[in-house]
């Protein structure tokens, strides 16, 4: 295992694996990418949710740090009725930060209610108020941006109306795209500048690439590493030579950034900055989140055995592994693994193992998620670097309940066998 690559330990954690594997999805967190409509998964919930009963004559519902307010009004609802706001685990893909899930749901409200984020600096960092939007995900799993919207920008609020709940956020229409949040010491990854803006037609949230001419400059602010590619919308980042983790900051200076769909705006002329952050790690690494939990390996080792990929990592009382039933690079989606390019996947949440797949109480099925194991580069025996990402969704079946944890994560790994 890396950091302790014993052949005897590795040899019984793959047969641990094989006993028991079983993975699946979550957001592309890093962005849905120029020109690709947005969709994630429904992130897990975290905190303890606020809840108010409101009735005819309307009333209001604040989270502790009053982050978000939600206004009903009078003759909205015809009986009492709880609400409650609760907050969901972070999609850099859409939101500067924070998400929340406002209940009941499938309410139908005969009056539209208002919801307002009281927005902090945070939430600007590295960019302009102007460029902040309400957001909200629907049921297909799709986003969209809400013009109809005020902003005040002295008293650093974001206002807006809707007749429905779901899950709610604010989000940034210029943004840096990475294909993931953490890059190893010499890694090189492409960044791209892109745009978030709705699709005229259906309102979905999409990406589209910031123009050549509209890029003023790129840099590293702080944190080390270098950046190739001039004014041109895609750049490479060369992360630092490092043995520690540590963070890089990233910014790009884009101009004229006309917003074709809400011309009210301010921004059409002036310069916009927009800067991302990187997790620098080691040259070998496996981080990976469920249910909003981070992790990062700390004995973590991947080996092929008669064709098949085994991978596992371990970090204090959390652990991950998968297994896919093939070396070559590409995406290996959850499955059976006798069918081509199939993968399971196992992982711990709050002390309990969460499967890829499980079987039905009534009918013996088995079911399998959503979710893949991608192999981006597969070194040779004995040292070959073996580097990719999962995502997807894992079950725990209890009693024929069936609950559900998202997952998603990356690594870095010199192959052993």
């Amino acid at each position: 295992m890396t950091k302790s690559k014993s052949p005897i330990k590795f040899l019984y954690l793959a047969g641990w694996l094989i006993l028991i594997i079983s993975c699946k999805k979550n957001d592309t967190h890093t962005g849905a990418g120029p020109s690709v409509p947005l969709k994630t998964m429904p992130g897990q919930l975290i905190g303890v949710a606020t809840k108010t009963r409101i009735g005819v004559n309307g009333g209001s519902i604040s989270i502790p740090d009053q982050y978000i307010t939600v206004q009903v009004p009078a003759g909205a609802v015809d009986a009492d009725t709880e609400f409650s706001i609760q907050e969901v685990q972070p999609n850099s893909a859409v939101a500067t930060g924070r998400l929340f899930r406002i209940l009941p749901e499938n309410i139908t409200l005969k009056k539209p209610v208002e919801i307002t984020f009281k927005y902090t600096d945070a939430d600007v960092a590295g960019t302009d108020a102007a460029l902040l939007y309400p957001c909200f995900q629907g049921n297909d799993g799709l986003w969209h941006k809400v013009l109809d919207c005020t902003l005040d920008p002295v008293g650093k609020t974001l206002k807006v109306s809707t007749t429905h709940f779901s899950d709610w956020g604010i989000l940034r229409e210029v943004s840096i795209h990475a294909p993931k949040e953490e890059v190893g010491s010499n890694e090189e990854i492409d960044l791209t500048a892109f745009i978030l803006d709705e699709d005229v037609a259906t309102g979905i949230l999409i990406g589209s690439d910031v123009k050549r001419d509209q890029i003023v400059g790129w840099k590293v602010v702080a944190g080390g590493g270098t950046i190739s590619g001039g004014k041109n919308t895609t750049v490479k980042y060369k992360a630092p030579d490092t043995d520690k983790k540590s963070e890089a900051l990233i910014e790009v200076t884009v101009k004229n950034v006309v917003k074709r769909s809400d011309p009210k705006r301010p921004g059409n002329g002036g310069l916009v900055i927009v800067r991302r952050k990187l997790t620098i790690m080691p040259e070998e690494y496996v981080v990976w989140t469920i249910g909003g939990q981070k992790s990062t390996g700390i004995f973590f080792s991947i080996g092929v055995f008669n064709g098949h990929a085994i991978m596992t990592a371990t970090a204090g009382n959390e652990a991950i592994s998968f297994h896919t039933n093939g070396t070559v690079l590409g995406k290996y989606s959850f499955g059976k693994l006798t069918d081509p390019k199939k993968a399971t996947c196992t992982g711990t949440y709050q002390f309990k193992t969460y499967e890829s797949d499980y079987t039905e109480c009534e009918t013996f099925e088995k079911v399998y998620g959503e979710g893949a194991i991608v192999f981006e580069t597969f070194g040779e025996s004995g040292g070959g670097m073996v580097q990719g990402s999962f995502e997807g969704t894992l079950y725990k079946l209890e009693n024929c309940d069936v609950s559900a944890r998202s997952m998603y994560g990356s690594f870095r790994i010199r192959r052993t066998y």
